[in-house]
């Protein structure tokens, strides 16, 4: 799955040592991140609440380059109506450095 995303929408960075929230928007779709630092899962919600993948932040691989994010899931918890355990998402503007920062939060176990 290819996601082209035109902006990238993040939870308070002050939260992020107990919530990170990553959201991918192109238009009406969206892709989400999302994770609590108390919990082993990240949830993965694109465009509905009933499209949905989970895996265990230990699970979860990515490479990240000026202009894409690449993510494979290695072992689904659930997957329901989500499209496959490998993506990419495509942005044209970014900072990579809070990213990288949210990215790091997001896989983080405390």
């Amino acid at each position: 799955m290819v996601f082209d995303s035109k902006k990238i929408v993040y939870s308070s960075e002050d939260n992020w040592d107990e919530l990170v929230s990553i959201t991918f928007v192109d238009n009406d779709q969206y892709l989400s991140l999302n994770a609590l630092s108390y919990e082993d899962e990240i949830e993965i919600e694109l465009n509905d609440q009933a499209n949905y993948a989970s895996v265990n932040k230990s699970d979860f691989r990515y490479e990240l380059t000026a202009t894409a994010l690449h993510v494979i899931l290695e072992k689904a918890i659930v997957q329901h109506n989500f499209p496959g355990l490998k993506f990419v998402i495509n942005y044209q503007t970014c900072d990579l450095n809070k990213l990288t920062r949210a990215i790091n939060a997001l896989i983080a176990n405390n």
